[in-house]
């Protein structure tokens, strides 16, 4: 192929002559001369089609994170037997990830045999399955008027970006049906345990090795020190992922992923449910493996149109009458904002003995990309938005659930040690 410099020589050649020949001036075809020239040499210039090279990829791991840098290397060797004078190199990337660091187009040239590496980094910025490449190659002449564009499939690579999710310190919340191993709930029993729960009157079951000694000394009486269990429990994330959690799923994922890391840390059984137009589960396990298939799982969720709410409904009861204890903490993750959504998740959550609602503030979030926060108009759809919200919360409020509202632009990890300190100034429940 040609590059645009023919094209603007011809332009100018046919300008000069029309010049000539309207004008009548003869100095005008003279200056065709060197123009004629310079046009048969990028002509005979091209390219040699036999030109040879051999590109390879390198990275060091297939799986990222969020937000995470990585350095990719492209070796480039000429295993032809002529120079290449002049080779352009761009390799394809993704719109899901950035440039951080060089370039991904370079511009070189190569003896024969002669091998060179270029480097940059990109930024992971959504997860996903992503493909690196293919890379496309120019080849083109010393005057760079023309070129043979070859692509090089076999640079393909795809990686997996995982979303990335804080580490929860404090759980603020507990399960009313405690079992018996060592987990992160709180369970008061009588004899030796792990933290000590408070004081009370000695009775004559205690041990002697558990008075305390010094509010015996205090008010004339035995008291006797008490300790409480950390306990575990089985957990079930239910995920909203219909077509209104769009612009909040993110965030409700990473909520997802902590949730589950922090339980399965402590050896609890968790399970999760991912309502789409589909249900998608995992049975309850506390294996090592189990945050992984999650993360798996989440990886690929895009929030989906339901095309029939009253089949979703059976799918989302048969899946969690059938698959999950009744008295499991159920933990429903969704904004809350499609009222037939909301009708499912009530309908379920009944069913359950012991459950709540994480949800994520989704108006707010939306309202902090508006510009123009000022204009009537926009004030008048966030103030109807946020009226009609309300409304669905109280809805939930009333038919006795508990609700958690989560303003995403507050780290996960931060709200849930908030809401630890709120929990323990008012008291558990």
């Amino acid at each position: 192929m040609y590059s645009k410099k023919i094209s603007w020589t011809l332009v100018i050649f046919f300008a000069i002559l029309l010049l000539g020949m309207g004008f009548e001036e003869w100095i005008f075809l003279l200056a065709l001369i060197p123009i004629s020239i310079l046009i048969l040499t990028y002509l005979s210039a091209n390219p040699k089609d036999e030109n040879k090279i051999e590109i390879t990829r390198e990275l060091e791991q297939i799986r990222y994170q969020e937000d995470e840098y990585v350095e990719v290397v492209l070796n480039i060797k000429n295993t032809g037997k002529t120079d290449i004078e002049l080779l352009e190199i761009i390799d394809q990337l993704p719109i899901q990830v950035s440039l951080r660091n060089s370039s991904n187009h370079i511009v070189t040239s190569l003896n024969a045999g002669e091998e060179t590496q270029f480097r940059y980094k990109i930024s992971c910025d959504y997860r996903g399955r992503w493909q690196l490449g293919p890379t496309h190659v120019r080849f083109r002449n010393f005057i760079d008027s023309a070129f043979i564009t070859k692509t090089f499939e076999e640079t393909k690579t795809k990686i997996v970006v995982i979303p990335n999710f804080e580490s929860i310190r404090d759980m603020p919340f507990r399960t009313k049906y405690p079992k018996i191993s060592d987990g992160p709930f709180h369970s008061k029993f009588k004899g030796e345990g792990l933290d000590f729960a408070g004081v009370r009157e000695y009775v004559n079951t205690d041990s002697l090795a558990r008075i305390n000694w010094p509010s015996t000394a205090k008010y004339g009486r035995l008291f006797t020190n008490e300790y409480e269990l950390f306990r575990t429990a089985d957990l079930l994330l239910v995920l909203d992922a219909t077509e209104k959690t769009a612009s909040i799923l993110d965030d409700q994922i990473k909520a997802v992923l902590a949730l589950s890391e922090h339980f399965l840390r402590y050896k609890c059984r968790v399970g999760l449910i991912v309502i789409r137009d589909q249900v998608d589960r995992f049975e309850l396990s506390s294996s090592r493996q189990q945050l992984v298939k999650f993360t798996e799982m989440l990886v690929d969720v895009q929030a989906t149109k339901v095309n029939s709410y009253n089949i979703l409904l059976k799918r989302v009861r048969n899946s969690l009458d059938r698959f999950y204890p009744l008295n499991c903490l159920t933990v429903f993750v969704s904004p809350l904002v499609h009222p037939l959504m909301n009708k499912i998740l009530i309908e379920v959550a009944r069913r359950r003995q012991n459950c709540f609602f994480l949800v994520p503030s989704i108006i707010s979030s939306e309202w902090g990309y508006i510009k123009d926060k000022e204009e009537n108009a926009n004030l008048l759809i966030h103030q109807n938005l946020l009226l009609r919200r309300e409304i669905e919360l109280t809805n939930v409020v009333h038919q006795g659930f508990l609700i958690f509202e989560w303003e995403t632009s507050i780290p996960f990890g931060v709200f849930m040690s908030k809401l630890k300190q709120v929990a323990n100034r008012r008291g558990r429940r």
